[in-house]
Formats: structure tokens, sequence, C-alpha cells
């Protein structure tokens, strides 16, 4: 098979359930076979008939969606791509604005306020405004479905950017559409993590506690917290990794696999050696002491399903991997 068709496959099949995979990526080897033998009988020079007949069939995740089982019933095939490229934009822009906002306004009305307080309103404020935006998108969007005949819709669908192309294909899909996204998540998650030993008690309102620290234990900044920042610096490098490649490669599934363990070993004797929090605050059975006591039994049962959940995530991708080739060659 052609290096273009390979990765045209590649790139519709990376958009339909795993069930489905196998079928299709046979369906489109063989309907691209049959287009490409008639042109070439006509005597075209077969790169620019390969190119030709890929850029027929079109825009790889438009084409997804006219395969999958599952119909979208509120906004269909033809507008679907547009409609979900659009969505991710306008939330994003929503979400920046209105806690921009938010915090403004908090800053300047209220004259003694708290950081707990200023977060409270920003986000349960963007909260409503992202409800708001995803309610009216959806909305024109499913008008749009029901008003327009459909040729004009598949004609807005093309024409809302600019026509898709062969050159598209540069960047491979090669395991999971999600991956970069999926990366950005966990920097953006690794950056709340890390502030989490110097948030104080008075972000809570706690501050009586022990007199405004934070509420780890101090204690901990002698090996355990530069440590556990060590671990996130870690995966924080990992998430980089996978943004700048733009997709998820074997290694770095070995290298995310390994740094869960580290991890999950690591919280683990943290938790059950030392005392976590500030021995200031008297945290009741939330206290850690170094005795082993069902609390800490709760506390390594939480650590480790995290840990193989991320595990079970990577056998996915591992899975993804290994059966492209068949998928596409076969």
């Amino acid at each position: 098979m052609a290096t273009l068709t390979r990765r045209y496959i590649d790139q519709v099949v990376a958009h339909v359930p795993d069930g489905q995979r196998q079928d299709i990526s046979q369906e489109l080897l063989a309907l691209t076979s049959d287009m490409l033998d008639e042109r070439l009988a006509g005597g075209a020079e077969e790169s620019a008939a390969e190119r030709e007949v890929l850029e027929e069939l079109g825009d790889p995740a438009r084409l997804a969606a006219r395969y999958r089982e599952a119909p979208n019933y509120l906004i269909g095939p033809d507008v679907f791509p547009l409609y979900t490229r659009l969505l991710r934009w306008v939330l994003v822009l929503v979400a920046l604005v209105s806690l921009l906002a938010n915090v403004v306004v908090y800053s300047a009305t209220v004259p003694d306020g708290h950081l707990g307080g200023m977060l409270g309103q920003a986000i349960g404020e963007a909260v409503v405004a992202l409800f708001v935006a995803f309610g009216a998108v959806t909305g024109f969007f499913a008008v749009f479905e029901r008003v327009v005949p459909p040729r004009d819709r598949g004609r807005a669908g093309h024409s809302a950017g600019r026509r898709w192309s062969v050159d598209d294909l540069d960047l491979e899909v090669v395991n999971a559409r999600d991956a970069r996204a999926e990366a950005i998540s966990s920097l953006v998650f690794l950056g709340i993590v890390a502030l989490l030993p110097l948030v104080p008690t008075t972000f809570l309102y706690v501050g009586h506690l022990n007199g405004g620290g934070p509420f780890v234990n101090p204690a901990l900044w002698d090996f355990w917290l530069p440590a556990y920042y060590v671990v996130l610096a870690l995966a924080a490098a990992q998430a980089v990794w996978t943004i700048v490649r733009g997709r998820m490669t074997r290694w770095q599934l070995l290298a995310r696999a390994a740094l869960d363990v580290v991890a999950a070993v690591f919280f683990t004797v943290l938790v059950l050696t030392q005392e976590v929090l500030d021995p200031a605050i008297d945290a009741g059975i939330l206290q850690t002491a170094g005795g082993m006591d069902w609390v800490d039994v709760l506390y390594v049962a939480v650590i480790w399903m995290v840990a193989l959940w991320d595990l079970y995530v990577c056998v996915g991708y591992w899975r993804t991997l290994r059966s492209q080739d068949p998928l596409i060659t076969t």
C-alpha cells in the first residue's frame, strides 16, 4: 500500500470505535484501490492519481463520521466536525474571559476578599458561562441541521475552513487522536498538584489552626517534598514530550508506565512512614502518624487505584499501536 493511502486510512480509523476499525480499514483499502486502478487505466501518473483519490474522499474526520455506527442525531456528519472544532475554541475562550472578568470584579467589589472566595466566585460563574456557551453553540447547529438543505450543509461544512488536502497527512495519527489533548490536561493537573503543598490554611479560612502556614508538615521539606517535585517534574517532562511529538510512542508508554509505578511506590512509602499534615493541625482520623491503620490502608488503596487506572490506559494505547499495522495491511 502506498504511504499516503496508509496514513489516510490510519487517520480515518483513529476516529471510529475499536470494533469497527478492522472492517472499515478493509473497506477503505478496497475502495481506494479501485479508485486508483480506474485513474491509472486512464493514463494518470500513480502519485498524482493517489493524491486525487484521497482528496476526493476528503477530510478523514468527516469520512469517519459517516462510518460510525452511532449516528449524530442532533448534529449530522456534514457539520459535526465543524461543530466540535468551533465548540472547543468557544469553550476555551469563554472560560478564560469569564475567569478573568470575575477575578477583576471580585477584586474591585470585595474590600477584604480571600483567595478562596475569589476562586469560588470566578469558577462558579465560569461554569455557568460554559453551560450557556455550550447550549448556544449546540442549539445553533441543531437548528442549522434542520433548516438548511443537505447540499448546502455539506458546502458550509467544507467551506468553513480551508479545503482538506493530502498535505494534512504530514502529522500521522499513530495510536490515539487524543494523546496531545490528554498531555495538556495532565500539565494543568500537575500544576495544580504542585501548588498543594504551598496552600496556606488561610485559603480555607482556617488559618487559626497553625498560624496560617501550609497544610503539609514542614519537616517534609528535608527530603520528601523535594522528591515530590522531582516526580512531578518527570511527569511534566513526559507530557511535554507527547505534546511536542503530537502522538504517543512505545518508548513514551514504557516511560509513563514506569513512572506510574515509581510514583505509586513513593506515595505509598510517604503515607505509611511520615506525618503528612502539619502536626499543629488537629485533623482527627485524617492525620497520619506513621502507624498502620485503616485510614492508611484507604490512602494506599486510592494511590494504587489511580496508578492502575493509568496503567490500564497505557495498555489501551499499546494495543492500539500493535493493532494498527494489521488493520491497514491485511
